[in-house]
């Protein structure tokens, strides 16, 4: 078996234990553009997985640069998911191994981090995520196959478990809204499909049914304007790309999917939504597609080498920024966006991490 395939079958095995998990060529020749200053991030955070650690550092409006602020044991096992609440105060780091979440509190400052509290319990392998309204907090659990909640405390940030769960098809591995907040998604590494769910005024879950994606998705992203839903679909190296219809939530496959990279784990949209940027684990790249706005329709224009096993990709508040964790090489790696062609450009060397770093935020 040759060591792609052996890497391949590796990640099929682990991802949905790991998620959220060579070189490529950049091939833009438009320098990148200078990013806006006003709405840069204060704040990146990064979960370190092999190591069960957070480490915030602190971003340079200008560079985009990372410097080392804080770092401190998330008390789970197998930490792999962060979801930071709108304020920017909390963050909570969900743990695969343990079943728990973690609470931290953020320095509004220095970045400095506290944990509140002790690990929440919560269902088997969860994967979290902030809801619409800011208030509440949403696990996928991949080993139980449902979706449970959590209600959070505005002052101290501590969690408290909402009654009831929500029925997932097998194995779910990504929640994301609708930016409506009216309607939820959640792809399905097993069962190969994306549940379709509304979302009521009280936050609760209403299971509506589910479409077929390709083979493995492991990731679900939407542009700004509600139309379009993109899945990165691990098993098939591609790129899934549905039609959403607004007053439904209903998903419509748009066709033929589009072929991604080696081993694609994650898909981002840019906030105004014209690129679509996927990391590929395998070949430890980046790969950015323009959107055509009438059709959502993606059209690769770009890749760029990422470090080993690229498996999260963030954008800075203010676009002008991507920030990468790359499972394999311990490390993050920061890009400049240029803003006509959404091409990644390396700034600088990638900055150090602890021990397996599987996800990043950013905190305006």
């Amino acid at each position: 078996m040759s060591g792609r395939n052996i890497a391949r079958c590796i990640l099929i095995c682990i991802v949905p234990m790991l998620l959220v998990g060579c070189g490529g060529v950049n091939t833009a020749s438009t320098p990148p553009s200078t990013p806006p200053v006003a709405a840069a991030a204060r704040f990146a955070v990064v979960v370190n997985s092999l190591s069960n650690s957070i480490s915030t550092y602190a971003v340079d409006p200008q560079t985009g640069q990372l410097t080392p602020q804080n770092t401190a044991p998330t008390g789970g096992m197998n930490s792999r998911v962060i979801a930071v609440e709108p304020s920017g105060r909390f963050a909570y780091v969900g743990n695969i191994a343990s079943n728990d979440i973690s609470v931290f509190a953020i320095e509004t400052n220095t970045g400095n981090l506290s944990m509140v509290g002790s690990p929440v319990p919560a269902g088997n392998s969860p994967r979290i995520v902030v809801g619409p309204t800011g208030n509440l907090l949403y696990a996928v659990n991949q080993q139980a196959n449902n979706i449970s909640g959590f209600s959070m405390n505005p002052n101290n940030g501590a969690l408290t478990p909402l009654s009831g769960t929500v029925l997932t098809d097998d194995a779910p591995v990504a929640l994301n809204f609708h930016p409506s907040g009216h309607f939820a998604y959640v792809a399905n590494f097993n069962s190969s499909d994306v549940t379709v769910y509304r979302v009521d005024s009280s936050g609760a879950l209403g299971l509506l049914g589910a479409v077929p994606a390709r083979t493995n998705p492991t990731s679900i992203a939407m542009d700004p304007s509600g139309k379009f839903a993109y899945v990165a679909n691990l098993g098939s190296n591609d790129v899934s790309t549905f039609a959403i219809d607004v007053a439904t939530g209903a998903l419509t496959p748009i066709m033929p999917p589009v072929a991604s990279g080696n081993g694609p784990t994650s898909v981002t949209v840019d906030s105004q939504g014209r690129f679509v940027y996927v990391t590929n684990a395998i070949d430890g790249t980046v790969i950015t597609f323009a959107i055509d706005v009438a059709s959502g329709m993606l059209t690769p224009r770009s890749t760029v080498a990422a470090g080993t096993n690229p498996v999260a990709l963030v954008l800075d508040p203010s676009g002008g920024f991507a920030y990468v964790a790359n499972l394999g090489s311990n490390n993050v790696t920061v890009f400049t966006v240029n803003s006509t062609t959404g091409a990644l450009t390396p700034a600088g060397p990638p900055v150090n991490a602890e021990m397996g770093p599987a996800s990043v935020a950013v905190i305006r």
